[in-house]
């Protein structure tokens, strides 16, 4: 079961940094300007995001491998879809499906694990994840690079379609591997899933994101309502779900957020979101302000991917004993390689080599600080879930999974969407400057990093040791 796990969570991770080397290519063949990359790159994050507390209310309702077949099978018809897309409009709608369907394949993993698995067995396979996001994260960009370079003219289509083989195989697996669920299903489970609060929950997110992606026309009237009625949406939102526990069918237990270790874990999860949108600038940066290959780009990110696999193996049998500690340790660990990165950028003798000449360089000037920032990741991401989880009932383990993972992709949609805004003024106001705009991107994921540090140490300090 865990093996399925670990192929979703490899097709998730893969997808995205596939998505994110070849922007560049996309955006030559079929036409995407500023707005159409926000759209399609965040979009695809808040996508995934708004499904996740629906997906995993569906789970803890339904019959969770039921659900998490189906949803596998519509990603891989998603991914078809972006690899045959001939629009801009109609990539970025494939590419919001394929987002909303891992949305809700996601949180039943964490689900599994709740109800399979005691406290003490769970950073393992927490741990196992963590190592499939690594691998993901170390031979997406790779494989990426390496499609986008052998066919400059298709590369990005042939990416979709190895998502596409993926989420099928995940989808075949799973119908095998999973056990069915024995209980009788519930006629009325429908019911259940709080459809008006999904309602509610979906229009105001998605109310208040287009203002912040639409940034270049913010000044229009229109965009500027959207995000008031958005708040009153979500306060109704919340309104309507205090109103649901009340009758025991809430689609989100907001109750959970008076657990200690699961309200900060929450905080810490969105904060550190912030953290992924390196990826994606990382690739503008390397390919359309330094000039390198796609490849080289991927080959580059490689040792981010060592560092998170390491960090997730360690922090996988750390969670339980070291807690919230391994978790500040974490997110200090990727301060100090987001400082690496900076120092080892400036320091680069030139950015106009050759790519055969300036890998060396590049990963001799860089790899040191992305080992340490994708350590820190791994300290942060798997041992933050499990701490976060720890107090959860089996019961509400799927809404409360859907929960956290929400609060994190929200976290990583914003944070793409606000630094992307900034790398672009940066290089309107400098003229063109990429190094200083690249150089903003990471003082501004540096200061989300460095709150999620302050919270984290704030509640080991008032609470001691667990």
């Amino acid at each position: 079961m865990a093996a399925v796990c670990q192929v979703v969570v490899f097709l998730a991770t893969a997808t995205t940094a596939m998505l994110a080397i070849a922007v560049p290519q996309i955006t030559s063949t079929i036409g995407l300007g500023e707005d159409g990359q926000q759209w399609m790159v965040a979009g695809y994050a808040l996508a995934y995001a708004l499904m996740l507390v629906p997906g995993g209310r569906l789970g803890d309702v339904w019959r969770r491998r039921a659900v998490f077949v189906s949803t596998l099978v519509l990603c891989g018809v998603a991914a078809t879809s972006a690899a045959l897309a001939q629009t801009p409009v109609w990539l970025v709608l494939s590419v919001l499906v394929l987002g909303g369907a891992l949305g809700v394949a996601s949180p039943q993993i964490l689900g599994l694990f709740q109800q399979l698995f005691n406290k003490e067995e769970r950073g393992r396979p927490y741990g196992l994840l963590g190592v499939a996001f690594a691998v993901a994260l170390g031979s997406g960009p790779v494989l990426g690079g390496l499609l986008v370079d052998t066919n400059p003219e298709n590369g990005w289509r042939l990416a979709f379609a190895a998502s596409a083989s993926i989420a099928f195989l995940a989808a075949a697996l799973g119908l095998l591997l999973i056990p069915a669920s024995t209980a009788p299903p519930d006629r009325f489970w429908w019911r259940r899933t709080d459809p008006v609060g999904v309602v509610l929950f979906v229009v105001g997110m998605v109310l208040l994101w287009i203002p912040m992606v639409e940034g270049e026309v913010a000044w229009v009237p229109v965009l500027w309502v959207l995000a008031p009625v958005g708040v009153v949406v979500l306060a109704g939102f919340v309104l309507w779900e205090w109103r649901q526990a009340k009758r025991g069918s809430p689609l989100v237990d907001l109750s959970l957020l008076r657990v200690r270790s699961y309200g900060l874990g929450a905080i810490i999860a969105v904060l550190f979101g912030a953290y992924d949108a390196l990826y994606y600038v990382f690739a503008l940066y390397m390919q359309d302000g330094v000039g390198h290959s796609p490849l080289t780009t991927g080959l580059v990110m490689v040792p981010i991917a060592g560092g998170t696999a390491a960090g997730a193996v360690v922090g996988g049998r750390l969670a339980w004993r070291a807690g919230r500690r391994i978790v500040a340790v974490g997110l200090l660990t990727s301060l100090v390689g987001l400082a690496a990165v900076m120092v080892g950028d400036l320091l680069l003798p030139t950015f106009d080599s050759p790519h055969s000449a300036a890998l060396p360089l590049l990963l001799a000037g860089l790899g040191a600080g992305f080992v340490l920032s994708g350590l820190g990741s791994g300290l942060t991401n798997i041992p933050n879930q499990a701490v976060t989880m720890s107090q959860v009932s089996n019961t509400r383990a799927g809404s409360a999974a859907g929960m956290l993972q929400t609060g994190h992709r929200l976290g990583i949609s914003a944070g793409t969407v606000g630094v992307s805004t900034a790398l672009f003024a940066t290089l309107d106001r400098t003229g063109g400057n990429w190094l200083a705009a690249f150089r903003t991107t990471l003082l501004i994921i540096s200061a989300f990093i460095l709150v999620a540090l302050l919270i984290a140490l704030t509640d080991i300090f008032t609470r001691g040791k667990r």
